[in-house]
């Protein structure tokens, strides 16, 4: 339909406009921002425009120039929660988790209902949040729309963070069952089924608690040989065996079975 309309109105700027977001959802970014370049040629202030380029040189990992326009649009339209969610999505691109856990809180003071505004928090709660704390901002989001695709993603990542894994690949297959052709949720589904495997189960204490559970292995282990080495000596090199097996178990298993999983 944009093709017959192009054809008629060829450097009609909205019509331009939806044909870049058109190639934008389908991730032919390169094709999206050249059009976006006819676009702002002919009317620089468009706000949708500027809005989608912003999030293409985001994805494009070129988070200056994004911050750039998401710095221009905000001096315009100072009280929108969605560009500040918007520029906060960029600053946690760019790993500037101060500064994005600030720019969702701005923009949850201004519209505290917003999905935008929530979702922005809701990320900064995922990247940044200590383990054994729960995200308002993703308990508030899922409650007002429980379905919605966005929202189960940031539930699923939550829970990986967590390390309830089994949780997050019941998620996971969810999201995969609601667009099957999505690659990354295949793609999250298949890392979750590693983590999941029985095999893994021996790990599961490294799995949740990640470099803190292989510091207290590791030192626990050596505690253990220690004590054993002088109360039994007959049991010292077992357990030494023991842990240098685990060990090794844990550095080579996992990649073992994922890549039969995969297959």
């Amino acid at each position: 339909m944009l093709g017959d309309a192009l054809r008629e109105h060829p450097g009609h700027p909205d019509l331009l406009f939806e044909a870049a977001r058109a190639d934008a959802l389908d991730d032919r970014n390169t094709s999206a921002r050249e059009t976006l370049g006819q676009v702002l040629a002919h009317s620089p202030q468009h706000f949708g425009a500027r809005v989608l380029l912003m999030h293409l040189l985001m994805e494009d990992a070129e988070l200056a120039q994004s911050e750039e326009i998401a710095l221009s649009l905000l001096r315009e339209y100072p009280q929108s929660a969605y560009l500040y969610a918007s520029y906060a999505r960029v600053m946690l691109r760019a790993l500037h988790l101060a500064k994005a856990r600030a720019l969702a809180n701005e923009a949850l003071r201004i519209e505290p209902q917003s999905e935008d505004a929530l979702r922005a928090r809701a990320l900064c709660d995922v990247v940044d949040m200590p383990r054994g704390t729960d995200s308002a901002a993703l308990s508030k989001l899922i409650a007002q729309n429980p379905d919605d695709q966005h929202t189960l993603a940031l539930m699923v990542a939550a829970l990986a963070h967590e390390g309830r894994n089994r949780l997050a690949l019941r998620g996971a297959k969810e999201l995969l069952r609601l667009q099957p052709d999505n690659p990354r949720w295949l793609e999250m589904v298949r890392a979750l089924s590693v983590q999941t495997h029985w095999t893994m189960l021996p790990l599961a204490p490294l799995q949740r608690f990640g470099w803190a559970g292989s510091i207290g292995l590791w030192i626990g282990g050596i505690v253990l040989v220690q004590i054993l080495a002088r109360t039994a000596p007959a049991y010292a090199g077992t357990a030494s065996l023991f842990i240098f097996g685990y060990c090794i178990y844990s550095w080579v298993w996992p990649s073992l079975i994922q890549r039969w999983l995969l297959r």
